[in-house]
């Protein structure tokens, strides 16, 4: 994803609630296909779990990472 293009971390994209997923016995949750093929998520992608507040979690692509650190960065200083 990019980040610049898509806007998404600016609001021009926005927030997207795709649908509900249950946690199974392993802990473990399905990424729903729409997600998995908007994110260009594959077998083998290895995805950073991330918290927010204690009360929001999300993953983001380790291949998309470093781009959204640099944003992150950038946001601070403002």
């Amino acid at each position: 994803m990019d980040i610049k293009k898509c806007g998404a971390l600016h609001g021009k994209c926005g927030v997207k609630m795709h649908t509900t997923v249950t946690v199974g016995t392993k802990w473990q949750v399905v990424i729903p296909q729409e997600v998995r093929e908007m994110l260009g998520i594959k077998p083998g992608d290895t995805l950073m779990v991330v918290t927010k507040h204690g009360k929001a979690v999300g993953m983001v692509k380790m291949d998309d990472i470093d781009e959204l650190m640099a944003y992150i960065k950038e946001e601070q200083k403002n």
